[in-house]
């Protein structure tokens, strides 16, 4: 949880969705802020959601989920993508609906 909550949350929110909801400056190069969070997810993805894991926990939901699926989401709006060019990954995405249903 504290990669999510530090570097994680650093760009991923500061960097990528908080200029878009005016919370934030836009960085100076957006691209490689996309490119350091896609890096960033790709880890989390690896330590937390590996060999088959729904979730950090295993099949259910946990405390873990309340952190990172509001960042997540807050990033996978249109106009995100739209205005950034930054696409959350296919399995943080799934990661989401998961944690939605």
């Amino acid at each position: 949880m504290d990669l999510m909550s530090g570097t994680i949350y650093e760009v991923l929110a500061v960097k990528i969705f908080y200029p878009i909801f005016g919370f934030a400056a836009p960085p100076a190069d957006q691209k490689a802020e996309n490119e350091a969070c896609l890096d960033l997810l790709a880890k989390y993805e690896k330590a937390f959601l590996s060999d088959g894991k729904k979730f950090v926990a295993g099949d259910s939901i946990s405390i873990a989920e309340y952190k990172a699926i509001p960042l997540l989401y807050a990033c996978m709006q249109p106009a995100v993508e739209k205005k950034t060019g930054f696409k959350m990954p296919a399995r943080m995405v799934k990661y989401v609906e998961d944690a939605m249903k």
